[in-house]
């Protein structure tokens, strides 16, 4: 038994505390409103864009601090709605180099608090804003805070064992969307981490009071960044091997479980 309390919490969302349905649950939202109400922060740190987010922001009533998203690219203000790209980067060389090695791919460039700019037969789907498909010349004549590229009929492990031999040049990247070739590209040096750790010198937080939980690829530099790095139950091992402990899956309210403990209900102990 232990009295430790965080005074920052960082969030992933999709896959953390947000499952297959695209709800989050009454028993994380519960144990989110305990965290802010003893004055801890609580910092949702995605790779969505700042559009792609806001829902979640609404669901989960937050209107101070800040949120950190597309990897760590893009800064919200969550009073303002002010956004900062925290990096932008050239993606002309990057989309070269990679048309080069796989070709067929597909690419979005964010632009951010508008939407983005696409090539032609990217899925739309996955994307939130304002989408314009535009020609090879647009598509990468000018910076931006996050490249998505997708290989239809690639598995992310093809896709992996092809980026593990080639360097791309002066950025970050992270594999997402579970099993298939889905690249998320940011400048180099871009991390969640990174964003988080600029928040956490702001607000004067120790390094050992920050706790952090994920799911996916772009979360292993955020959880081994915090004092406890927390991975979901659905995580992969790679990411369960980052992280200082395991918890219950996004659809057994595993963050709940852990700021339960934590965060424990009037009356309750920790």
């Amino acid at each position: 038994m232990t009295s430790w309390r965080p005074d920052l919490v960082a969030l992933d969302v999709d896959g953390t505390i947000i499952g297959s349905e695209g709800v989050i649950s009454p028993a994380v939202r519960a144990a989110i409103d305990r965290v802010l109400a003893a004055g801890a922060h609580v910092v949702l740190s995605t790779g969505r864009t700042a559009l792609g987010l806001r829902s979640v922001l609404d669901e989960l009533a937050l209107s101070s601090g800040v949120a950190l998203c597309s990897n760590g690219a893009v800064r919200l203000e969550l009073t303002t709605g002010v956004l900062t790209e925290l990096a932008t980067f050239d993606p002309k060389p990057v989309v070269q180099l990679l048309r080069k090695l796989i070709p067929g791919g597909e690419f979005s460039m964010e632009e951010p608090g508008r939407g983005n700019r696409v090539s032609s037969g990217y899925p739309k789907w996955s994307l939130t804003g304002t989408n314009r498909e535009v020609d090879e010349l647009e598509l990468v004549g000018s910076p931006t805070t996050r490249l998505v590229a997708h290989w239809a009929g690639m598995t992310q492990l093809e896709l992996a064992e092809v980026l593990l031999e080639h360097q791309l040049p002066e950025v970050t990247w992270t594999l997402d969307h579970g099993q298939d070739a889905w690249l998320t590209v940011v400048g180099e040096g871009i991390s969640k981490a990174s964003a988080l750790e600029q928040v956490r010198v702001e607000l004067g937080v120790s390094p050992l009071d920050t706790i952090a939980f994920g799911d996916g690829h772009n979360d292993i530099a955020m959880l081994r960044w915090a004092a406890r790095g927390v991975a979901m139950g659905n995580a992969s091992e790679e990411v369960r091997a980052a992280a200082d402990e395991v918890t219950a899956t996004v659809a057994e309210d595993g963050v709940a479980r852990v700021l339960d403990q934590l965060f424990p209900e009037p009356g309750g102990t920790v």
